[in-house]
This record gives structure tokens, C-alpha cells and sequence, in this order.
């Protein structure tokens, strides 16, 4: 069964793996609920003392997803300058110094310049140490993942809730609350740190592991004919392709497959970021009740938080490459029927299809990323696939602009759906990468990224 394979790969890691796991999802869940999850729930509080306008208001969310794509090579270069849990306690100071400045807002500039912080420090506490981290202890990687991404992920069912709780309270305002969340992410970025710090590879520069020679998996050759090899017999191939190399930076991302992976990443940043925060007011104009509207997001993410536990146990057995290709289907014909319908029923395939989709496409890529190019320079390669992030928080400005010319939002969910089916006929022709495809790979130096091939004497 599903979770019983999952609770064994559980049992089957040490406490110190197994804490530092827990730790980095509980952050990540921190920073989701206190930033984009909370943002949306606070803003007409705040628009509403500040006299902004919407439009005013929405540029800050922008800013907010921009800052946290385009700062992703930051935590890389502390990561490999001074280790992760400098880099983590950097970001929980960063964060707290970010939502302070959010409860103090007087004006456009402090409410832009807090967001851009905060956003910068989401990257560094995010998903970018986490990998790093998790590749490092855990052999089954992708149940790692999908257990951090579902923790991660009930942080936007909390942020509502944490919003509602505080507000509910009497004399309480939206000030009180970012103040309060500054408080908790200091202390618990701190600690997140330096018990991350207890293992001493993240305590010291991530730059030294470059420096040893790449060591390549070996590949044991088949028994003589006529012999017998009982471990080799009971031995089933996987079916899931793992690099027996780890590819250079460069080498990695000439090749098709590296941009295919960026391609999906993107599609589905965008189509969550802009489905987030333009389904309902899509959905009301429409004809459907704000209550219906907002269900439908509620699904989508609950479905989503389901996925990703699936999916990550999953990955170890079946190619992540089947699940992104499910994956982006499930997106394409989500923003499809959101695009298009306004019946309760058949809106139930949008927030379906669209949670599966957003739930999936992320871990497949990550997963996938440390499968085809290994794990050596995995932090370099995730950290600028996630560079394009920037871009992709550019979609609710884009569905904003597009309902002003054409009056309705039905053109940019058809434009998130047509965007997310090119990238999966892509997928589908994608097939594990070797060496010697990218331009790269002939020049490549081979004491660190490029070790001799010992197939060859086997």
C-alpha cells in the first residue's frame, strides 16, 4: 500500500535526517503562511486604512514573487560561501526585518521596499537549502520531497487562519499581526538553523565538497555465462534513471532536458501564481457566489497537499517524467474549464485538475533535475531554475491588463492552459539526457565535473 511504503521509508532514516527534514518543512511552512497567504487576506485591510487602489495594491503581491524569483542565485552563493545554516539564520533576520517593516507601512515605497524583502528572504529560508539539505541525507529523495513539499504546503490552509485568528481578536489589527509574524519567523529561523548546523556539512562552506574529486556510481557488470550471482538474481532494475555522473553547470544546462525542466517549472509558477490570485474574481464575474469561488481555491490546495505526498513516494518507483506529463495535462485542462465554465459541477474538474497540476509539476521537476544531472551541482541548477520566477509573477499584472482590454479574464486562463500543453508535448518526447548530447560536454574538465566512464572496463 501507499502509506505503508511511505511510513517505511520513514522508520528507515536516522533522527538527525529525520529532524532536519522536519525542520526546513516547518519552516517552509512558516514563510508561506506568513507571506503570500497572508498577504491576500491582509491587503483589503490595509487598502482599506492606506485609501490605496487595487491596482496599487496587487503591484506589491508582484513584487513580493519577483523579488523571491530573481533573488534564487542569493542563498546559492551564501550556501556555498559560509554554509547552510549561515544562510538560514541571514534569512530569518531578513524576513523578520521584511514583515516588521510591513506592520510600520505608511506609504507605496515602505509597503514595495517590504515585500522585496520579504521576498528575498522566503528564497533563502525556501526550497533552495531545503534541497540541498535533503539530497544529502536521504537515499529515496523524492519520498523526502514529497513529505516536505506536503508539510510546506499546508502553509496556505494556515495563513487564512492565522490572519482571522489574530484580527478576531479585540484591539488586534493587521499592524499587530505582521509584527507577530515577524517574531515567530526570527525565532524559529534561528533555531531552524542551527539545528541544521548540527551536522557539521552544513555548518561549514557547501564550496569545499567541490573541491573532492567527483566519485561516479559504480555499475557492476554482468556474471559469466554459466555462473551464478544470488545478490545480482534477487536484484530488480529500476525503473527509474538515476546519472551515474554528476554534469557540470555549464554541460547541464545546454542541454534540451534542462530546458524542458525550466520550461515546466515556469508553467506552472505562473499558472499558480495567477489562478491563486484571479480565479475568484474571474469566477464572481461569472455568475458564481464568492463563497463557490473561494471553495474552489480551498479544494485546489487541499488537493494539491494530497498529491504531493502521493507523487513523492511515487517518484522512487515510476519515472517523475510520467507525473509531469500527468501533471501538466491535469493543469492544461484545469485553466481550460476555469477559462470557460461557470457550472458548480464541471468547475469541480478546474480546481481537481489545477491542485494535481501544481502539486506535481514542482516536485517532478526537482526531482527529476537531481535524477538527469545529479546532485554535485544541483544547487546552481535549482537555484536558476527558480531564477524564473521573476517572470512568472509578471502573470496576475499580464490577467490584469488583458482584463482591461477585453473586459473578463477568460483569455489568460486559455493562454496558462496553451502554455502549460506546449511544454507537455515536450515533456512526452523528453527522454533522460547522456553525455556527449550538449556542445559542452566534449570540453568538460574531467577532475570535477567529468570523471573517466568505468563501464569501459567492464
Amino acid at each position: 500500500m501507499l502509506t505503508s511504503g511511505i511510513f517505511k521509508s520513514v522508520r528507515s532514516v536516522s533522527p538527525l535526517a529525520g529532524g532536519h527534514l522536519a525542520t526546513l518543512s516547518t519552516l517552509d511552512l512558516l514563510i508561506s503562511a506568513a507571506t503570500f497567504s497572508s498577504l491576500g487576506i491582509v491587503l483589503p485591510h490595509m487598502v482599506s486604512e492606506l485609501e490605496w487602489s487595487w491596482s496599487q495594491a496587487g503591484l506589491g503581491f508582484t513584487i513580493l514573487g519577483a523579488a523571491c524569483g530573481g533573488s534564487s542565485l542569493l542563498p546559492t552563493l551564501l550556501i556555498r560561501k559560509f554554509g547552510v545554516r549561515l544562510a538560514l539564520i541571514c534569512g530569518a533576520l531578513l524576513m523578520a526585518l521584511g514583515l516588521y517593516t510591513m506592520s510600520s507601512v505608511s506609504s507605496l515605497l515602505q509597503y514595495f521596499v517590504a515585500a522585496a524583502i520579504c521576498g528575498v528572504a522566503y528564497q533563502m529560508l525556501g526550497t533552495i537549502p531545503s534541497t540541498f539539505v535533503i539530497s544529502r541525507h536521504f537515499k529515496n529523495r523524492s519520498t523526502a520531497l514529497g513529505l516536505y513539499f506536503t508539510i510546506g504546503g499546508f502553509g496556505n490552509v494556515f495563513g487564512p487562519w492565522m490572519v482571522m485568528a489574530v484580527l478576531s481578536v479585540e484591539g488586534q489589527v493587521w499592524r499587530d499581526y505582521w509584527v507577530y509574524q515577524s517574531l515567530l519567523l526570527l525565532a524559529t529561523g534561528i533555531a531552524g538553523g542551527l539545528i541544521i548546523g548540527l551536522d557539521k556539512r552544513f555548518a561549514q562552506p557547501a564550496e569545499r565538497e567541490l573541491e573532492e574529486p567527483a566519485i561516479e556510481k559504480k555499475i557492476e557488470p554482468a556474471p559469466a555465462p554459466g555462473t551464478t550471482c544470488e545478490p545480482a538474481a534477487a536484484a530488480k532494475p529500476s525503473r527509474v534513471y538515476i546519472t551515474p555522473v554528476d554534469w557540470g553547470v555549464k554541460e547541464a544546462m545546454r542541454t534540451p532536458q534542462y530546458m524542458i525542466l525550466v520550461a515546466a517549472y515556469f508553467a506552472n509558477l505562473m499558472a499558480l501564481v495567477t489562478v491563486t490570485s484571479l480565479s475568484v474574481g474571474h469566477l464572481v464575474e461569472r455568475g458564481v457566489s464568492n463563497e463557490t469561488a473561494g471553495a474552489m481555491l480551498s479544494l485546489e490546495a487541499f488537493i494539491a497537499v494530497l498529491t504531493r505526498i502521493g507523487g513523492g513516494f511515487l517518484g522512487e518507483r515510476v519515472d517523475p517524467r510520467y507525473l509531469m506529463i500527468v501533471s501538466l495535462a491535469a493543469t492544461s485542462i484545469g485553466c481550460a474549464v476555469l477559462a470557460t465554465s461557470n457550472s458548480h459541477s464541471i468547475l469541480l474538474i478546474y480546481a481537481i485538475g489545477t491542485g494535481i497540476g501544481f502539486g506535481l509539476t514542482a516536485l517532478s521537476c526537482t526531482v527529476l533535475m537531481m535524477n538527469y544531472f545529479g546532485q554535485r551541482h544541483n544547487l546552481e541548477l535549482f537555484s536558476s531554475m527558480c531564477l524564473v520566477g521573476a517572470a512568472s509573477a509578471l502573470g496576475p499584472t499580464i490577467g490584469g491588463v488583458i482584463r482591461d482590454l477585453t473586459g473578463n479574464f477568460i483569455l489568460m486562463f486559455l493562454i496558462l492552459s496553451a502554455v502549460a500543453a506546449i511544454v507537455w508535448v515536450a515533456v512526452v518526447m523528453m527522454r533522460a539526457p547522456k553525455r556527449g548530447e550538449s556542445p559542452e560536454a566534449e570540453t568538460a574538465a574531467p577532475a570535477l565535473d567529468t570523471p573517466a566512464i568505468a563501464e569501459r572496463t567492464a
